[in-house]
């Protein structure tokens, strides 16, 4: 009902006065309410109280409740008087304001995202309201409260009152100078005093400067820490008083479109921010209810770095080479496997980017879109109407794809289908939660996918994982000790041919002695053994002694050729890879690809590995004799000692079985 209407059933003004006023308000287009006050026609309380009831708003009469004085110090005088509001009452999360104009909802979440209160609408007067501001505000400007360092404020008696909520009040759109007359003997403004809106905006541009992959604001018992993901490892770069958390988080909830209400459930949101150099990046926000707060964090997703060519991400020349086949295939499924964080979207991106072409239709499915690849048609998910992976592929295939890529397979309807159309002429991309290239058959296994399927339709698996490439400008050349090399599966004789670096730290790389990442890859080609291999089921096990010996290079092995070639380090490899060597060797004699666990080459028979000449176990590299069957380590002379010492049928017991039938001969 209008406020006309409602005036006229209170019998406050007749129909003649409501369509008088109406004529009115059509010339000079002011407000009913206004034209009713300038031609006498009713009060200004009698359209206030009226305003209320149309909006199911409470009226707040401030002469007979006058507002609680720590309530109004919490919105800055001069802000008061330029928006026409008061604070009146202060109850737990929530704040009373009275407004003469209640339809002024940007000055609500101003107030909620300044204040870190729920804020409660009520309606008065505008003659009312500034009355109040005039008789319940402090005499003296507001000046800017000084919070006292961390360390003071815990050793102090009063450490556990948090400082007056005046020390964030500044508001969007208004000047310090406008909110604050700055005293002279005030103290100066800290981190800790800024107002939440300079916070917020310091906290994303601190990430977005140093290059972090994402952003943690994560509330504790006394305080709040802020930290960032800097290639892949976190670090803590702000402690901010616990009182800001509210206000951090809901200035946050506001900008991402979130409910600032409410506070138990997690919400994800969207934030586009500006970087100083005027280009747009977009934050993906993410809450999570703690025992302390709400934890937030923010994911960067940086379209200023562009999609890197493939020769950039640390492929061998024989890795890239692989890739490049995959992608000729014109159909078939192509797989990035590994965990979260480990540059599989970078890959796929990267990979689309260089086949591109005004002849092909490229489609993608992501969640989210993380770069933006000219000539290359991007969806992005929504599962709020039902725009699943699954969803979006079916209505995909109806646009006449040529390649297709799946952000991820999360299910079996979407592994389903995708490999549908891997089977029906389309080149599909994808990723897969597993540890390594082999365990992703397993895994597609495992969601209910048949293995005759999957070897129909695979046509390479890229496992992949990401280690922190060494600053070019501060490593140092060093000798790594005994249980390091052995970790590595390096013999102190090949150490001593290369040469180790270290991560040192230098301001160039912020004294990490690391500037970047690079990937790590295991590249599985499905051979025609392996597919016989799938279809029968084969285990984990089986598929990887197949993939190795069809040529795959492990992750462990391509780590620690980065490792020999100075880009990174043998504990940055270690902090990753936990076995680099659980592959196998080559054969010295033949040159076939020998397992770890064997002691003797199956095609020649040539003893390979690192174990007890006599006994095989497995023994120590600078041990002289074994400890199992006390006999010399060196097998060059306890085998001159033995042809001299035992008789020919003991020497051809000792022999390995696949020389057995030579040696027969030739006696």
């Amino acid at each position: 009902m209008r406020i006309g209407e409602c005036l006229r059933q209170e019998g406050i003004i007749t129909e003649d006065d409501l369509q008088a006023a109406l004529i009115e308000h059509k010339r000079t287009r002011e407000r009913v309410g206004a034209v009713l006050i300038r031609m006498g026609l009713a009060s200004e309380r009698q359209i206030a109280k009226a305003l209320a009831s149309q909006l199911g708003f409470e009226y707040a009469d401030l002469a007979e409740r006058p507002p609680d004085s720590a309530a109004v110090v919490l919105i800055p005088r001069e802000v008061a008087l330029k928006r026409t509001c008061i604070a009146v009452a202060l109850q737990k999360n929530a704040l009373t304001v009275a407004m003469s104009d209640p339809l002024l909802f940007t000055l609500v979440q101003d107030l909620e995202f300044q204040t870190g209160y729920r804020i409660k609408q009520v309606v008065a007067t505008r003659t009312e309201i500034i009355e109040a501001i005039q008789a319940w505000y402090p005499d003296k400007a507001l000046t800017r409260v000084s919070v006292p360092p961390r360390g003071v404020r815990e050793g102090s008696p009063r450490g556990d009152v948090p400082p007056p909520r005046t020390a964030l009040t500044t508001f969007a759109g208004l000047p310090e100078e406008d909110v604050f007359e700055h005293d002279a003997d005030a103290p100066a403004a800290t981190a800790e005093t800024a107002p939440i809106i300079e916070m917020v905006d310091l906290v994303i541009k601190s990430g977005l400067k140093s290059h972090a992959s994402d952003i943690h604001i994560e509330p504790t018992e006394g305080d709040v820490i802020v930290r960032e993901r800097l290639d892949g490892l976190l670090k803590e770069v702000m402690d901010l008083p616990k009182w800001v958390h509210d206000g951090l988080v809901a200035r946050i909830k506001i900008l991402g479109g979130m409910d600032i209400a409410e506070k138990r459930l997690p919400q994800d949101g969207r934030i586009r921010a500006t970087t100083e150099e005027g280009q747009q990046v977009d934050l993906r926000v993410s809450t999570l209810r703690t025992i302390f707060g709400e934890k937030v964090v923010l994911r960067v997703l940086d379209h200023r770095k562009g999609v890197p060519p493939l020769e950039e991400l640390g492929l061998s020349a024989a890795s890239m080479e692989q890739i490049r086949h995959f992608l000729r295939h014109q159909h078939g499924m192509i797989l990035v496997v590994g965990p979260t964080g480990s540059g599989k979207s970078t890959t796929l991106s990267s990979a689309l980017a260089s086949i591109r072409s005004e002849r092909t239709n490229i489609i993608t499915i992501e969640d989210p879109v993380e770069y933006q690849i000219p000539g290359v048609n991007q969806t992005q998910i929504n599962a709020k109407i039902n725009l699943t992976f699954a969803s979006a592929l079916r209505s995909i295939l109806r646009q006449d794809p040529d390649i297709v890529l799946v952000g991820e397979i999360r299910d079996q309807e979407t592994a389903r289908i995708a490999l549908q159309a891997a089977q029906t002429g389309h080149l599909v991309l994808s990723t897969l939660h597993t540890d390594d290239a082999p365990s992703c058959v397993t895994r597609l296994t495992d969601i209910g996918i048949e293995p005759y399927v999957t070897a129909s339709a695979l046509i390479g698996v890229i496992a992949q994982r990401l280690v922190r490439r060494l600053c070019m400008d501060c490593r140092r050349p060093y000798t790594p000790d005994a249980e390091t090399l052995r970790a590595l599966g390096v013999s102190e004789a090949e150490a001593a041919t290369l040469t180790f670096y270290r991560a040192d730290g230098c301001e160039k790389c912020n004294q990490t002695g690391y500037r970047g990442r690079v990937g790590i890859y295991e590249i599985m080609p499905v051979v025609d053994d392996l597919r016989r291999l799938i279809v029968q089921r084969g285990a984990e096990a089986q598929l990887r002694e197949a993939a190795l010996a069809a040529g795959m290079l492990s992750l462990g092995e391509d780590g620690l050729l980065k490792v020999k070639a100075g880009i990174t380090t043998p504990q940055e490899l270690l902090r990753v890879v936990t076995e680099v060597r659980a592959t196998r060797s080559l054969c010295p004699e033949c040159g076939t690809r020998v397992a770890p666990d064997f002691a003797a080459c199956p095609s020649c028979g040539h003893r390979v590995g690192g174990g007890c000449p006599h006994c095989r176990r497995a023994i120590q590299p600078d041990w002289k004799f074994c400890p199992y069957c006390v006999r010399s380590t060196n097998a060059a002379a306890n085998g001159r000692r033995s042809s001299r010492s035992m008789p020919s049928r003991r020497r051809a017991a000792e022999l390995p079985a696949g020389k057995v039938a030579e040696f027969k001969k030739g006696s």
